[in-house]
């Protein structure tokens, strides 16, 4: 019984452990994704501005729409970093929430790209 007593809790403090260490190489990946993603979608118009496929006005569209997701990505990543120092559920909400608006921002440059491309 006593021995029950120490390795549950242990067992749940590792549960914990595990599962924060999960979120945080998720955050990374996703981090890393999002930036290669991002990478490829600028290489894409980078190609088709090179091809004259592209108007001046749909360039700088996409210059924008690639500006705030800078922002967006850095405030990511900022966010991760003070939520690697303090463990704190405040900051992993905060992290969340960037990491929610990295993604529609990189949704949107790459459903504007597919469009440019001549995808659906």
């Amino acid at each position: 019984m006593r021995r029950a007593r120490f390795v549950l809790p242990l067992f749940l403090v590792l549960l914990m452990v595990m599962a924060c260490a999960t979120f945080k190489m998720n955050t990374y990946k996703s981090l890393y994704s999002s930036g290669v993603a991002y990478d490829t979608a600028m290489q894409i118009v980078a190609d088709l501005d090179g091809q004259g496929k592209i108007t001046p006005e749909q360039k700088a569209e996409i210059v924008k729409m690639a500006n705030v997701y800078y922002v967006a990505y850095h405030a990511a990543v900022d966010a991760f970093e003070t939520y690697i120092k303090t463990d704190a559920v405040e900051d992993k909400d905060k992290l969340a929430e960037a990491l929610a608006d990295v993604a529609g921002k990189l949704g949107k440059i790459v459903d504007y790209v597919s469009r440019l491309k001549g995808g659906v």
